[in-house]
């Protein structure tokens, strides 16, 4: 299929890991719609979305009943040039991404790759706090 015009798909999702999978789903479906079947592509785009969001529901929210916040995703997916674009608000607690330490790749450890994950991912990675929530910001190009 040939991309003529940005496609917009927003969703707006209980914070609880089980509803996850639903955005893992619309990337790859997005992803594939304009010809994009090399499967590492769109794992690696999943994983760093899921990761965001998992750091959402386990940091910004941890406070919080379970399922009692949400999280407000946007998806666009542009087709010149080619890219998808993940825009993530929560309205949990904010956080200094500076003060994440870097892990360490000599030693194993069971947490602490997120960040790193989603920043070697992805193209562009942004997060910042506002008075109405924290925003996050993706971009992979796929060309």
């Amino acid at each position: 299929m040939s991309l003529q015009h940005s496609e917009v798909i927003r969703l707006d999702l209980p914070a609880r890991y089980a509803y996850l999978r639903l955005l893992s789903e619309t990337i790859a479906e997005m992803l594939r719609q304009i010809g994009a079947h090399n499967e590492t592509l769109i794992y690696n785009v999943q994983l760093a979305a899921h990761e965001v969001c998992t750091n959402i529901v386990s940091h910004a929210y941890r406070h919080w009943r379970d399922g009692e916040g949400r999280i407000r995703i946007t998806l666009t997916l542009h087709p010149q040039p080619p890219r998808l674009e993940i825009d993530l608000h929560d309205t949990g607690e904010t956080f200094e991404p500076e003060s994440v330490p870097q892990p360490n790749l000599n030693e194993a450890q069971i947490h602490g790759y997120g960040l790193f994950l989603i920043r070697h991912l992805m193209d562009r990675v942004s997060y910042t706090s506002r008075p109405d929530g924290n925003h996050w910001h993706l971009m992979k190009h796929l060309a």
